[in-house]
């Protein structure tokens, strides 16, 4: 009787009936907005982001792009699952009511450390960050040409 019991819970956690009662420690972040400035006053347009979110889907495929903390230093504290643009229309978040714009870069990021997952949680760690290279237009601050490849592999 307790293995089908146990079976039985499983297949109800797996279609999920049973909700796990720990927290799976992911995260949806915006990783790029289009046509809307940045920090820096810079921005992307529709096409550039969807070309670059190709690019770097790729490239994450390849093993070129990996996590890390701040640009500085590899890490499997957390991994990177997947991105995508969000391409239909303008959505709100449940439960965080964060509006995303149709047209914006979104990755999942899956933690992998409890300790920077509460990092995460508290809002001591922030959003995610590109950290690929592209060309910058002086005057009017649109991103071009964005590319995640290995640039160690376009000079061979």
């Amino acid at each position: 009787m307790k293995n089908f019991k146990e079976a039985l819970t499983n297949l109800l956690k797996e279609y999920g009936i049973i909700k796990k009662s720990e927290e799976q420690m992911i995260s949806y972040e915006v990783v790029y907005e289009p046509d809307t400035k940045d920090a820096q006053n810079q921005w992307m347009s529709k096409e550039t982001l969807e070309k670059a979110c190709e690019n770097f889907n790729e490239n994450l495929k390849r093993g070129v792009v990996k996590s890390n903390l701040f640009h500085v230093k590899e890490t499997d504290l957390f991994t990177i699952e997947d991105t995508w643009i969000q391409k239909e229309f303008d959505v709100v978040v449940d439960g965080t009511d964060q509006p995303i714009k149709a047209g914006t870069w979104i990755a999942k990021l899956q933690f992998n450390d409890p300790g920077l997952w509460q990092l995460k949680k508290s809002g001591v760690l922030g959003g995610v960050s590109l950290g690929g290279r592209g060309y910058v237009n002086e005057e009017t601050g649109e991103i071009t040409d964005l590319t995640f490849d290995d640039p160690n592999e376009e000079n061979e």
